[in-house]
């Protein structure tokens, strides 16, 4: 029975510490980023189903309800393209049935 406590104890011990020894362990984030400052809120073209005063916003890819401080979002495309002008081959050479040699066109 004598050991039996000792081991409690000992288990009791080995749990309450275990707690304030990782205290400081995990990550806390970034100190300098401070999640209240102002992020863009572009307007977004969409039905108004927002309560009065707020419209359609989005921020960070996600669509919410809001005032907009910044222009709406355009997705521009990327490099425009032109069309290449048409390419000039070779003249074809063409052989004509029944006379010999080769004629150039």
């Amino acid at each position: 029975m004598r050991i039996a406590r000792i081991f409690v104890a000992a288990a009791a011990m080995a749990v309450s510490g275990s707690a304030a020894l990782a205290w400081g362990d995990m990550y806390m984030g970034d100190g300098t980023n401070n999640p209240n400052s102002n992020t863009l809120a572009h307007s977004y073209n969409a039905p108004n189903y927002c309560p009065a005063g707020l419209q359609p916003v989005m921020m960070g890819g996600v669509i919410c309800c809001g005032t907009p401080n910044a222009g709406p979002y355009i997705d521009r495309p990327g490099k425009v393209h032109k069309a290449s002008k048409p390419k000039y081959h070779a003249p074809r050479v063409y052989a004509p049935v029944g006379e010999k040699g080769v004629v150039v066109r």
